[in-house]
Parts: C-alpha cells; structure tokens; sequence
C-alpha cells in the first residue's frame, strides 16, 4: 500500500513555561492510501491538532511529518472539511468549490470546470449561483463536500462534519465523503464524537489526553 502521511514522535505545545498546554505528545501513525478511520476521542484530546498537523495547517513543536506519496508537499494534494461553516459568504457555490484549486495554482477555467462536475457528481448544481447565506445547513455541508470532490486530493481530512446536523443527514454527508474517498483513492480520516458515525468506517483511532492511544 502506498503511504500518504506518517507521523514520527510528534508533538505539539502551544506557550511557554507554567502556561505551556500540551495538545498532542507521542504520536506515531500512518495513512495509506484507500484507508478509511473513525479519529475519537472527548473534546480537548488533540483531534483537532492532529488533523491540523497531518493537513500541513501547523508544524509540530517534536517529531517529523512526511507525506511519501505527496513528495513531501500536501498543497493541493490534502482536503480538509471543518468543523462548522466553512463557506466564505462574499461568493457563491460555484466560486466556494473552485477557490481550492485557483490557490494550489490551477487556471481559472480548468478550477471553475472541475468544480462545476463535482457539483453535478453530488446533484446540487442548481445550488451554483447562490450565496452561502441562501443554503440550508445540510446544503453547506454538501456543497463543502463538493469542495473536497472537486481537490480530487490524496488524503480528505474531516473535523466533525456532522456535529451540526441530524443523524439522517449526518449519515448521508459520511457516505459522500466515504464515497468520494473511494472515488478518487484517498485516505480519509474524520475526527468525529458520534458511535453511529465512528462505526461507518473500517479503522478506528482513539485519542486520550493528547495521545494516539488505539490505531486499530
């Protein structure tokens, strides 16, 4: 299997001294390509910052990240889904999926096209000219989903994607994603607190007090 992300003894502390909080210590894992992991664990136990670490979003404070399948180089290649609304409001559907690739550097026409087709893939083009402010929360949520599809990225890294939805729904944005995974090869891994979310996928990695405690 071809490795997309391994994590070497990593930690990451935020501040100095008395004031230093330690959010992730130890951790040592990998992502191969096609895998597919359930990341639990309470609030505060570092899933957050372990998927901002693997996403390339911050730089560990000990340790080595590396992404063999990328060439060390995750821009462009790593879709990260956020926790909450993470449309920008000044444009519209079309405009919120293509913006990924205008920054990895992609051309305008080829960016808006490719999102065009991931809209048409997930059956909400009609949702193209509207503004985030328009959209029904499931709405974002697949539109965000689209964002992620239209990357065709090595490895889609979620952070509680349903926290905000229904159990219906939030079943249904899982399968997308698990959906689009297969689809394009990915790794995915979604940080999630929710059993019957947890349970959609093959693997499951448990995170305690900062530590990577289970990677089964």
């Amino acid at each position: 299997m071809t490795e997309v992300v391994r994590c070497n003894g990593v930690a990451r502390t935020y501040g100095r001294g008395s004031r230093a909080v330690v959010a992730v210590h130890g951790v040592t894992c990998t992502l191969q390509a096609g895998d597919q992991v359930a990341l639990t664990g309470p609030s505060g136990s570092g899933k957050t910052t372990l998927l901002h670490l693997l996403a390339g979003l911050d730089q560990p404070t000990v340790g080595t990240i590396t992404w063999p399948a990328l060439g060390d180089q995750p821009r462009g290649n790593v879709a990260v889904a956020f926790q909450g609304p993470s449309l920008l409001p000044p444009l519209d559907v079309l405009e919120n999926v293509a913006l990924p690739l205008l920054i990895s550097g992609r051309q305008e026409g080829d960016a808006r096209h490719q999102a065009r087709r991931a809209l048409e893939t997930l059956g909400i083009a009609e949702l193209s000219d509207h503004l985030p402010e328009e959209l029904s929360g499931g709405q974002a949520q697949r539109v965000a989903v689209a964002r992620v599809l239209a990357a065709a990225p090595r490895l889609i890294l979620a952070d509680e994607p349903t926290a905000q939805l229904d159990s219906a729904l939030g079943g249904y944005v899982i399968d997308l994603l698990t959906d689009v995974a297969e689809r394009t090869g990915a790794a995915l891994l979604v940080a999630t607190h929710d059993e019957t979310i947890a349970v959609r996928l093959r693997h499951r990695w448990s995170m305690h007090d900062g530590a990577l405690r289970e990677a089964a």
